[in-house]
C-alpha cells in the first residue's frame, strides 16, 4: 500500500525520543513543514483512566507496522476519563501554530453509526492540565490520517507537553498509529478546503435528515469592506473551533458584509429544509446587546433569488438556532448557498457551523407549519 506521507517502522518497545535525531527522523523532519517536535517512531505513550485496557499490535497493513490498541469497556462521565498521552519533545511557544497528524481506525464501537470517537488536545501534562486546540474526531473502520492544528495560547516547558488522545466518549476499541507533531506549520498534509476532516454533526441535528452543506469545514467564502476574521477555539462547537467575524460598522444593507456556505446537492421546489446556525455574540452595538445575523437560502449568481430570509438575534452564549422552511424554487447542485449576512450592526460574532438539512421524503405539497 502506498501511503500519502512517508512512514517508517515504529518501535513498540518505546524508549524515549533520542536527544539527537536518527537519520530517519531527520529525513522526516526535512520532508514535513515546520519543525518536528515528537518521535513518530515510538509508541512509548502513557495510558490513563478506568475501564480500559491497551496493548501494542503489529501488522503489515498498519502504517509504520505497529499501533496502540485501546479498549474502552464503558463510556466515561467525560471524554478525558481515559487518555493516551503522546510526548512532545520540545517546548511549546505561545502564539506558535502546532499541527498533529496521526493514523487511526475503529475496530468496534457502541455508537449508532459504528464509528469511534477520539478527542484530541495539546496539553500541559501537569496540574491543572491546561491546553488548547480541543477537537473531537469521528474515526472510521479503515486506516486513515487525521490532522488537527491550533495556535498555542500558552507556553509549555520542554518535557511537560503532550498530545492527549481522549477516548472515553463511548464504549469502543480503537487503534492509534504513527503520530507526527510539528510546530510552525498550519498543515502537514495539503487540505486547502478542510473537506473530509471527520467533525461530528451537532447532536441536536442527528437523525433529522440529510445534511447538504459540508460541516467538516469552516473555510467559507466571505466578503465586505473592513471585515476582520480569525479562527478561535470553541469547546462548545463540534471540531473545537469557530470563525470570529469583526464587523466595523453597520452597513447600508445587512448583506453588505457576509459569508456564503456552499450547498452541495440539488434543492427541489417543495423540499422541506432545516436551516441551522451555531453562533454566539462577543459584542454588539444594539439596543439589547445581541448580535444580528441575517440568513437566506439563495442562488449564488446575480440577482441572487432565494427564500427563507430571516434576521436572527444572537446572544452571548453558544446556541443552535433552527429554522424549518419549504423551498420556493429549484436550485441545481453546486449553484446554491446559505447566505449569512453580518452587516446589521457594529458587532463581533462567532459562527461555529451552518447547516442545511433536507428532511426525508422532502418533496411536499403543503407548506410546513
Amino acid at each position: 500500500m502506498k501511503y500519502p506521507i512517508a512512514v517508517f517502522l515504529i518501535m513498540i518497545a518505546g524508549a524515549a525520543a533520542a536527544q539527537q535525531p536518527t537519520p530517519a527522523l531527520q529525513a522526516l523532519d526535512d520532508a514535513t513543514p515546520g519543525v518536528l517536535i515528537n518521535d513518530p517512531s515510538s509508541l512509548a505513550w502513557a495510558v490513563y483512566g478506568p475501564n480500559q485496557t491497551s496493548k501494542s499490535v503489529q501488522s503489515a497493513d498498519i502504517p509504520g507496522g505497529a499501533a496502540l490498541q485501546v479498549t474502552i469497556s464503558r463510556k466515561g462521565g467525560a471524554l478525558y476519563d481515559v487518555s493516551v498521552n503522546a510526548p512532545i519533545t520540545a517546548p511549546v511557544k505561545n502564539g506558535t501554530d502546532i499541527t498533529a497528524l496521526f493514523w487511526a481506525r475503529t475496530l468496534e464501537s457502541s455508537a449508532s453509526d459504528g464509528k469511534g470517537k477520539i478527542g484530541v488536545r495539546f496539553q500541559q501534562n501537569v496540574a491543572p492540565y491546561g491546553g488548547f486546540g480541543d477537537a473531537v474526531l469521528v474515526i472510521g473502520s479503515e486506516w486513515k490520517q487525521y490532522q488537527v492544528t491550533a495556535n498555542a495560547d500558552r507556553s509549555i516547558s520542554k518535557g511537560q507537553a503532550v498530545l492527549a488522545f481522549q477516548l472515553a466518549g463511548t464504549k469502543q476499541v480503537v487503534e492509534i498509529g504513527q503520530t507526527i507533531i510539528v510546530s510552525g506549520a498550519k498543515s502537514i498534509i495539503s487540505d486547502k478546503t478542510g473537506a473530509g476532516l471527520p467533525i461530528e454533526l451537532h447532536p441536536k441535528l442527528v437523525g433529522k435528515g440529510e445534511v447538504i452543506t459540508d460541516y467538516s469545514t469552516q473555510n467559507w467564502p466571505s466578503y465586505g469592506a473592513g471585515l476582520i476574521k480569525k479562527t478561535v477555539p470553541a469547546k462548545e462547537v463540534p471540531g473545537g473551533k469557530a470563525e470570529q467575524f469583526n464587523i466595523p460598522a453597520a452597513g447600508k444593507a445587512v448583506h453588505d458584509i457576509g459569508l456564503s456556505v456552499p450547498v452541495k446537492q440539488k434543492i427541489n421546489e417543495g423540499d422541506i429544509l432545516i436551516l441551522a446556525i451555531l453562533a454566539r455574540t462577543v459584542s454588539a452595538e444594539t439596543a439589547d446587546g445581541k448580535g444580528r445575523i441575517g440568513v437566506r437560502v439563495q442562488k449564488n449568481a446575480v440577482p441572487y433569488p432565494g427564500f427563507a430570509e430571516n434576521t436572527l438575534a444572537i446572544g452571548p452564549n453558544w446556541g443552535l438556532i433552527q429554522l424549518r422552511t419549504q423551498a420556493k424554487m429549484t436550485i441545481e447542485a453546486g449553484e446554491g448557498v446559505v447566505g449569512v449576512h453580518l452587516a446589521g450592526a457594529k458587532q463581533v460574532v462567532e459562527i461555529g457551523q451552518v447547516y442545511l438539512i433536507k428532511e426525508p421524503n422532502a418533496v411536499q405539497t403543503q407548506s410546513p407549519k
